[in-house]
């Protein structure tokens, strides 16, 4: 599959709801690319789909330990990319590490559901 095809169901499938399969998709792509600021992008949105699966499903040892790289990544996260407005998910993104400890026991998440990726 090539890239853009690949990136057009990544986007379709997070809007969709299903953000394990995003996930996926985003992880594949990244594997393709090859620019460091590309691959940190793309690996952004694939860990913040991530941490979506881990929070619906309350497995929240496994959102705790996204904690570790993605307060790092959120750094460079742009404002758009490949034509789709990320500044909604880069605020999402910052709220879950403002609710996220990296340590310690919480019980529950709130605004836990990502924002959709709207073209720009």
């Amino acid at each position: 599959m090539n890239l853009k095809k690949l990136w057009n169901r990544a986007v379709e499938e997070h809007n969709s709801g299903d953000y394990h399969e995003a996930h996926e998709l985003f992880e594949d792509l990244w594997l393709e690319l090859d620019e460091r600021r590309d691959k940190d992008t793309v690996q952004t949105l694939a860990q913040a789909d991530a941490l979506a699966v881990h929070i619906k499903t309350g497995n929240i040892l496994a959102a705790q330990r996204l904690m570790k790289q993605l307060p790092e990544l959120v750094q460079t996260f742009p404002s758009s990319y490949n034509g789709i407005d990320l500044k909604e998910m880069k605020i999402w993104i910052k709220d879950m590490i403002a609710n996220i400890p990296s340590l310690g026991e919480i019980e529950t998440v709130t605004g836990a559901e990502p924002p959709k990726l709207i073209k720009s």
